[in-house]
């Protein structure tokens, strides 16, 4: 009894030390107004962003203890925000896969979910946008 119990609370303790991570990649953007035009900044193709999500009785056990996420922040070009945590996910592949521009304009989600609510859902978001860099 003493043994079980013992070894059960070791397993507690592992579970409860363990460390959890968070990593967030977001295209900062001040509130200022600029007047730009098409001759102050180079656009990129269009380029895309992917994320599958797999919850098993409702919960993501890939990311329960580690995220990577993306943000964009307001003001957005053609977003007012972006409010799913699935979306983020697929705005961090995407700005992870092209470092070094300054704005996403556009973006477009599309997102397919397959499987039973509840107990196992597979959910696939694509992001597709072109990325900015302002001229010097």
């Amino acid at each position: 009894m003493k043994k079980s119990f013992f070894i059960a609370l070791m397993a507690v303790v592992a579970f409860a030390v363990t460390s959890c991570s968070t990593t967030l990649k977001s295209v900062q953007e001040p509130i200022v107004k600029f007047d730009l035009t098409s001759a102050d900044f180079v656009l990129s193709e269009q380029v895309t962003g992917q994320a599958a999500i797999h919850r098993i009785l409702g919960v993501d056990w890939a990311r329960l203890f580690t995220n990577n996420y993306g943000t964009i922040s307001v003001p957005l070009v053609g977003v007012s925000n972006v409010t799913s945590l699935n979306m983020m996910y697929a705005v961090y592949d995407l700005i992870e896969k092209h470092p070094g521009y300054d704005f996403v304009m556009y973006p477009q989600f599309s997102t397919k979910v397959v499987g039973v609510p509840g107990l196992y859902e597979k959910t696939e978001i694509k992001v597709t946008a072109r990325l900015g860099k302002l001229k010097k």
